[in-house]
């Protein structure tokens, strides 16, 4: 893409507006998330191709680095001391830490400032601190859908948050954008907004996540060390994300025991860091499952990329609040055969018996009745591989994406 007009070259041009954008999240890099890793992508694009652009990003400890700020893939990172209420998914910072960092980051003079996600304490008060300092303010929503857990209470408090503090928070901000089609209508229908909701989607990096179906063998590595080896003619099947409940991964782990039982020639990879790794681990083991399920742990950038090059089946089993599952859309660009439940906005992506098989949430019988369909039928699984990449180049490649954004951010009737 070519960057920005330099008006200096071209009298006629009008020089284009400098650009100084805080993102405020509570979860930021090292630690892994969707929106996270949309927010990540979306700006290290936009500042790499555009050097009209600064982004700063405020974030809180959540990962225990104690690096308070470092240099960051063309952004300035500042992280301040939080409390975890829960691990990995909910953080409150430390009232004092915000309120000097705010005060500081004040003075570069921002034009923008952006949050995501309305269950998150930023959203409810950085269209204030906006105001304060001059700055349009953008929310950007992912979930189209009410808080989900295991617990009712924790349910129902999240239910508490959308109707209150965080209906009124929405309708403060400047601009709102969302991150696929159904946030968009859940902002209009439950929210009542009236402003437009504009539509930036997320992507995958498709340069980096490419096809590499290879028929020769090779092994992968468990999180001890075992390596464990794929021998051509093996189809690899994967879930790649974070171990919890609400990711479905347990379904998937008894899915794969029962298909076990009857095929063969096929190995499944349960990839990613959470609470239910080791009972996962300790279950493989007892069943004696360990030289046809392993268990990666959590997986650099890099090798996640890479599993998914040699994958054949991509499984994601969520029942969690999904947006848009980024796992599903670089498995689709990697030519990966999608399994997905039908949650939040995945149905915009796998599209039922042409760009993969979408099937019911905490449906076990669905989702086995789709992986032996995937696994006995090369040919449709092929077809629908190929066709999901196809729409994965067309709608959701990062780099035409995150020129989106910046049209945006120039001139949000640049996407209407």
């Amino acid at each position: 893409m070519p960057e920005s007009p330099d008006s200096s070259l071209n009298p006629n041009l009008k020089p284009v507006p400098q650009i100084s954008l805080l993102l405020v999240l509570p979860f930021f890099y090292p630690h892994k998330g969707g929106s996270q890793k949309y927010a990540e992508e979306m700006y290290a694009k936009v500042v790499t191709k555009h050097s009209d652009v600064k982004v700063d990003v405020l974030c809180y400890d959540t990962d225990g680095t104690k690096i308070f700020y470092e240099r960051y893939r063309g952004m300035n990172v500042y992280r301040i001391p939080c409390w975890n209420l829960v691990p990995a998914r909910l953080a409150f910072p430390k009232p004092l830490a915000l309120i000097g960092t705010l005060i500081k980051l004040s003075k570069n003079k921002y034009t923008h400032v952006n949050t995501h996600i309305r269950f998150f304490d930023p959203t409810w008060w950085l269209w204030f601190y906006a105001r304060i300092i001059g700055a349009k303010s953008i929310y950007t929503e992912h979930i189209p859908s009410h808080p989900q857990h295991s617990s009712w209470i924790v349910r129902n408090i999240g239910l508490l948050v959308d109707l209150t503090i965080a209906k009124f928070s929405l309708n403060m901000y400047d601009y709102l954008t969302s991150v696929n089609e159904a946030s968009s209508l859940f902002l209009y229908n439950f929210y009542r907004i009236i402003k437009p909701v504009y539509l930036i989607r997320i992507g995958a990096d498709t340069s980096f996540f490419t096809p590499n179906k290879t028929q020769e063998r090779f092994a992968i590595t468990d999180k001890n060390g075992k390596e464990v080896t794929v021998n051509k003619g093996t189809l690899l099947i994967t879930y790649l994300g974070r171990l919890i409940e609400t990711k479905g991964v347990e379904i998937f782990f008894e899915t794969t025991k029962e298909i076990l039982r009857t095929k063969q020639n096929l190995v499944f990879v349960i990839a990613g860091p959470g609470e239910l790794e080791e009972e996962l681990a300790a279950k493989v083991e007892k069943e004696g499952l360990s030289n046809y399920i392993v268990l990666t742990g959590n997986l650099p950038y890099e090798e996640a990329a890479k599993l998914l090059t040699r994958t054949n089946i991509f499984v994601n089993p969520s029942h969690h609040n999904e947006g848009l599952p980024t796992t599903a859309i670089e498995a689709g660009s990697a030519e990966c055969c999608v399994i997905a439940t039908d949650n939040g906005g995945t149905k915009e992506l796998i599209i039922n018996g042409k760009t993969g098989y979408l099937i019911k949430q905490r449906s076990p019988s669905e989702l086995k009745s789709a992986l032996l369909d995937a696994i006995e039928h090369p040919e449709k699984r092929l077809s629908l591989a190929k066709a999901l990449r196809r729409k994965v180049l067309e709608e959701y490649d990062w780099d035409k994406n995150s020129e989106d954004m910046y049209k945006f951010l120039i001139d949000p009737k640049n996407v209407r």
